[in-house]
């Protein structure tokens, strides 16, 4: 007589074994849920972050550059009368910041010399008021431009983005 079933042990067999698999493939489930949420929270980031570098990259080196001398370093940033997004130079953006989706953003320029291979962010004033014609790296001719962005619940700390520019 074939009776068609399953036996006791069988069924018992069956428990256990998913009862040992199902927790750990929930766990490898989430885990790959929570990295790709991050991936995006990160991609959603560096999006920000270049979307201002490229803002401020698209403006004038600098509003004084004919005739020289440059914008004082210690008077950089938005100068009078001028509010985002009426801009009209580089180093309008220096400490400037803003929230957009829960990422705060903010921008710090500052003028730089190139020091053999290294760029040096000590340019002393002189050199920024004595730039005739930038043919040398000491005259304080770029500016380096810091975005940062990070989100307000610290899913992302900070994503930063750094380039220099010149104005010739």
């Amino acid at each position: 007589m074939g009776k068609k079933g399953i036996t006791l042990i069988e069924m018992v067999s069956v428990i256990v074994v998913l009862g040992l698999s199902i927790p750990m493939l929930l766990i490898m489930w989430a885990d790959v849920a929570w990295r790709s949420s991050r991936s995006e929270v990160i991609s959603d980031a560096i999006f920000y972050a270049q979307q201002l570098m490229e803002e401020v990259k698209s403006k004038r080196y600098d509003e004084n550059l004919n005739p020289p001398p440059l914008t004082d370093p210690g008077n950089l940033g938005a100068d009078s009368g001028e509010v985002y997004p009426n801009f009209d130079d580089v180093d309008d953006f220096d400490n400037y910041s803003d929230t957009v989706n829960n990422y705060n953003r903010s921008v710090d320029v500052r003028y730089v010399y190139l020091n053999g291979n290294n760029w040096d962010d000590t340019c002393p004033f002189a050199n920024c008021q004595a730039r005739t014609d930038c043919l040398t790296c000491d005259q304080c001719c770029y500016k380096k431009i810091t975005v940062t962005v990070r989100r307000s619940d610290n899913l992302v700390r900070d994503i930063t983005l750094i380039t220099t520019v010149s104005g010739y």
